[in-house]
């Protein structure tokens, strides 16, 4: 952690001890067991991790400290060994305006597939959790709350890079990761800012946001004679537009993003439907289908133009069990991914997640020819306390 958030870090777990004293404390236990049945020779077949995930938070007044603290560690893979304060903040209200000091997370998007708009935390991808797996950002925001909508103002101090698994980890490229490079002179501790406003009208709910500072994904390339990879992180200036209509029983969701990012203008969208239906087989079980199209034209995507279809089966139990099937293709027909999801809670303490991604390219030219050796099969004991 930099020194900023260690300050964050020691005002908040301060009066995290008496959080934990009036039981306003959760904790989570997770002992997850991976193996990959295609993995090259040199690479991992299987690998094991342990994460433990601490909540706390504490009133006093009119304001709140809040503390989520991340351990995990990982037996082979040096890359998905982490300590962090994904959020140590202090909020209090002024007025009509709520202000947050400190490392937060947030998600903006609608989409299911991929979410093109959500540009405030660096995502902890060698940990490969989707939204979940996002890292602590410094920040000092604000947020008011109208009868017209909602507003959050962001200031980011500094920057964090992309997390990255072991060259012989997966996923990985097999290549070792030099330092990066950044556009931005100041690098790390250049200053990022971004605006959101959001509001619902009838079935619509809508929002806009505005970005400038330090793309989150990086730009990679070979250097030493093709033997090392490079992460190049760009400026970027964007305006993003999230919009999803609410039916009966069908989702309509969009998101966009354009905007310039090193110099070239850009534009990604996602947009599809999700419709459920509901009580199938005379049961309480709810399915439903997923159908989205993805287009992106800057250098970090895999494609310019994805098309995904997709189950979601709940079945509205005691045990809380769902599950998620998604399956992307590019337009050509080059690569392909399958993607698999299921939850289910054993009793009042745990939980128990599987989950499985096969990659599959027949284009030696394109991203997921670097992915062949990377399927994936997961089992996660989750313990509450």
């Amino acid at each position: 952690m930099n020194l900023s958030c260690r300050i964050i870090f020691f005002i908040v777990f301060l009066p995290a001890q008496s959080a934990l004293a009036d039981g306003n404390v959760k904790a989570k236990l997770t002992v997850e067991s991976r193996s990959y049945p295609n993995s090259n020779i040199g690479t991992l077949e299987d690998g094991q991790s342990l994460e433990l995930n601490v909540e706390a938070y504490q009133d006093f007044g009119r304001a709140r400290g809040v503390l989520e603290l991340i351990a995990r560690l990982d037996g082979q893979d040096s890359g998905r060994r982490i300590l962090d304060a994904r959020q140590a903040y202090i909020s209090g209200e002024i007025g009509s305006f709520e202000i947050y000091v400190g490392n937060r997370q947030v998600f903006w998007g609608k989409a299911e597939s991929a979410n093109i708009v959500d540009v405030i935390n660096q995502r902890d991808s060698a940990a490969d959790q989707g939204n979940v797996g996002k890292l602590g950002a410094a920040s000092l925001s604000i947020e008011s709350y109208t009868d017209y909508g909602d507003l959050q103002i962001w200031y980011l101090p500094s920057f964090r890079e992309f997390t990255f698994n072991d060259a012989n980890a997966h996923p990985s490229a097999g290549l070792p990761i030099k330092a990066a490079r950044y556009q931005r002179s100041e690098g790390k501790n250049a200053d990022d800012i971004a605006l959101r406003f959001s509001t619902v009208i009838d079935d619509l709910d809508l929002a806009g946001s505005l970005f400038y500072g330090t793309a989150r994904t990086p730009i990679m390339s070979l250097e030493d004679m093709g033997t090392a990879l490079e992460p190049y992180y760009p400026e970027q200036r964007s305006f993003g537009l999230e919009v999803q209509y609410t039916g009966d029983a069908t989702l309509l969701k969009w998101e966009s993003l354009h905007g310039n990012q090193d110099g070239q203008n850009f534009s990604a969208t996602v947009g599809g439907l999700e419709h459920t239906r509901y009580g199938i087989f005379d049961k309480v079980w709810d399915l439903g289908l997923i159908a989205e199209a993805q287009y992106d034209d800057r250098p970090q995507a895999a494609a310019d133009q994805f098309y995904v279809a997709g189950l979601r089966l709940t079945l509205n139990d005691t045990n809380d069990t769902n599950l998620l099937l998604l399956m992307s293709q590019d337009e050509a027909g080059d690569q392909s991914l399958i993607s698999f999801e299921a939850s289910r809670r054993l009793n009042s303490w745990s939980s128990l997640d599987i989950g499985a991604k096969f990659f599959d390219s027949k284009n030696p030219n394109k991203i997921f020819e670097s992915l062949d050796d990377d399927d994936l099969i997961s089992i996660k004991l989750n313990m509450f306390f």
